[in-house]
């Protein structure tokens, strides 16, 4: 029975990431995550492949199969790794000179054991290998946490963290182990999708102006940008005697006892301020809809 299911689930989750993979492209579409799209589809390729291969069974030499799947959860750890240096003007840089060398990093230990896993022998990732990648795992998924994804991000480190594991060496583990690990991956990986279309249709707080703007920023930029953009916006509010301040609801009055007559999605100087520091990572037109979208559930259009 399991000799059917996991290929049919693994088949389902490779077509299901591809829509996911599709919809993710459009929606960072006027933004400066499109590197980040980029690699979500050289994950995808290299998914893709891994699971061809797993697929034909017996054609591949079982540790040239441990490779793939080896590459493949590097692979998964590029799009989150290239989030963090997604600010224009050094988007390929960032690509070429950080996620390029993690990519070379992380599967050197594989890659030494390239020839000896082309003649039959299976790939055994040592300590040192399996905490630097548990270690990237947890520093380009973790800045996620607390946004709207929480059991997708959670889900993804599972499916790969498990990956990792069982590529640890034979003294630790049995190939019987490496193999239900593997399985148990293969379901975390259908997990993942479904929450992310799960958590991606559902809304739990309706928010309005430049909180929209300010809450859909943090889902897609990671907490680390948002950290840095909340600094700024706080630093240029304090300067100019701003009644709110940014926190990580949106904007609050700075004291909450007294009641403000103005609105912060009237004040020019939010306007200008959040345009002016979002400017190397989204366009006008990803702000503008966000807004108008705001204006028209507010007037109930």
């Amino acid at each position: 029975m399991t000799d059917v299911l996991v290929p049919a689930i693994l088949t389902l989750a490779v077509v299901g990431g591809w829509i996911g993979v599709a919809r993710l492209t459009r929606s960072v579409h006027h933004t400066s995550l499109t590197s980040a799209a980029a690699w979500a589809i050289w994950f995808q390729a290299t998914l893709t492949a891994t699971t061809s291969v797993t697929l034909a069974k017996n054609q591949v030499p079982r540790g040239i199969l441990d490779q793939l799947w080896y590459l493949t959860a590097v692979s998964a750890l590029c799009p989150f790794v290239a989030v963090l240096g997604a600010r224009r003007g050094r988007l390929l840089e960032w690509s070429l000179f950080i996620v390029m060398p993690l990519i070379v990093v992380l599967e050197w230990p594989a890659l030494a054991q390239l020839t000896r896993c082309w003649h039959g022998q299976r790939l055994e990732l040592e300590a040192p290998a399996l905490i630097g990648f548990a270690l990237v795992l947890v520093m380009a998924l973790g800045q996620f946490f607390g946004t709207r994804y929480p059991i997708s991000i959670l889900t993804w480190m599972a499916t790969w963290g498990i990956v990792g594991w069982s590529l640890r060496s034979s003294t630790a583990a049995s190939l019987a182990d490496r193999n239900a690990d593997q399985r148990i991956a293969v379901f975390f990986l259908v997990q993942f999708w479904l929450a992310a279309a799960f958590e991606t249709r559902t809304r739990p707080v309706v928010l309005f102006g430049w909180n929209r703007v300010w809450n859909d920023y943090r889902n897609f930029f990671g907490n680390l940008w948002a950290l840095r953009l909340m600094a700024r916006v706080n630093e240029i509010a304090r300067r100019d005697n701003w009644p709110w301040t940014l926190t990580e609801n949106g904007l609050s009055p700075v004291d909450p006892k007294n009641a403000i007559a103005s609105d912060p999605d009237s004040d020019p100087r939010v306007d200008h301020t959040f345009r002016w520091l979002m400017k190397p990572f989204v366009d006008p037109e990803w702000i503008d809809k966000r807004l108008t979208a705001s204006r028209d559930r507010a007037s109930g259009g």
